[in-house]
């Protein structure tokens, strides 16, 4: 384990960040699937209350093990506007995954990060650099390969999801802005901790008391909910936002998988073209901010 520690610490800040993106996508794709599992016997939003909570529950001990510095942090004003920008995303998310196929969705949530590069230059100051432009140009295509062949009536679903894609994409670039001066673990406990109430106001509109077996779930769903946010955490503080937001693009392949083992969904030939795009897109950034990064470095070393 220690020779692997050793290894993933040595990779490039690129590399890393791309190591954590995907294991962010693969809990997602994972939540997504036992949301929508759970959606016919519970209330979307009420899951995502739960979801809020019990993942508030789960960072407790590292609250607790970190002690009283925790709450202070200058960030407070940037967690609740994270809060309010992360309940977006729950309140719509969570409907529209109960009502669509989990590759599709995972398709559309493919705005997030074109949102997020975008929102991370303008609001982070973050560089504009050519080839984070082009790959951003190349995954925006891909995307495009995606949503059109397959919605061409665009259903309640997929609005919701493009609705949560764009509160996501403000969590994220404010996730960044925070993970500048916090540990990541600090950020997800704030951001479960300012969540649940926001969530919890519209879960009381359509309330279902849940079993034990639900329960049980929907802390699977806030287990997974909480690993997407301690990865994403790391893989922004590893990198630009800029330099790891295509390789959101993974959930795809996951969620198709799952749909498949699980729902005997099968994605049309479009998704998969898409897929291989947006993929493409992601392996070229990951290649070129390297590359770029080590010329620098290698200039400094002379001067």
């Amino acid at each position: 384990m220690k020779h692997v520690a050793s290894f993933f610490a040595e990779l490039p800040p690129t590399a890393r960040g791309a190591v954590w993106m995907c294991l962010a996508c693969a809990s997602f794709a994972a939540m997504a699937m036992t949301i929508r599992l759970l959606a016919t016997d519970i209330p979307p939003i009420e899951i995502g209350f739960f979801r809020a909570f019990f993942a508030f529950l789960l960072m407790v001990p590292y609250a607790i093990r970190v002690g009283p510095s925790i709450w202070q942090s200058k960030n407070h004003k940037v967690f609740l506007a994270r809060g309010m920008t992360g309940a977006g995303f729950v309140m719509f998310f969570f409907p529209g995954i109960a009502l669509m196929e989990i590759a599709d969705a995972q398709a559309l949530t493919f705005t997030t990060p074109l949102f997020g590069m975008l929102l991370a230059m303008l609001f982070l100051r973050e560089k504009f650099r050519l080839n984070r432009v082009l790959a951003l140009a190349i995954g925006f295509a891909g995307a495009l390969i995606i949503i059109r062949p397959g919605f061409q009536s665009i259903s309640i679903g997929a609005i919701l999801v493009l609705c949560s894609a764009l509160s996501a994409s403000g969590s994220g670039t404010l996730l960044k802005y925070a993970t500048r001066s916090d540990p990541p673990d600090t950020v997800a406990f704030f951001h479960a901790l300012y969540l649940s109430p926001f969530v919890f106001i519209g879960a009381l509109f359509d309330w279902h008391w849940p079993t034990l077996r639900e329960l049980f779930v929907m802390v699977i769903i806030a287990a997974l909910a909480t690993l997407n946010q301690r990865f994403l955490g790391r893989a922004f503080a590893s990198t630009d936002a800029t330099a790891v937001y295509p390789f959101l693009f993974m959930r795809l392949p996951f969620g198709a998988a799952l749909g498949l083992a699980v729902f005997q969904e099968i994605p049309s030939i479009w998704v998969w073209i898409g897929g291989v795009v947006i993929f493409g897109a992601a392996l070229y950034l990951a290649r070129s901010d390297t590359g770029n990064k080590n010329q620098r470095s290698k200039r400094n070393l002379q001067e």
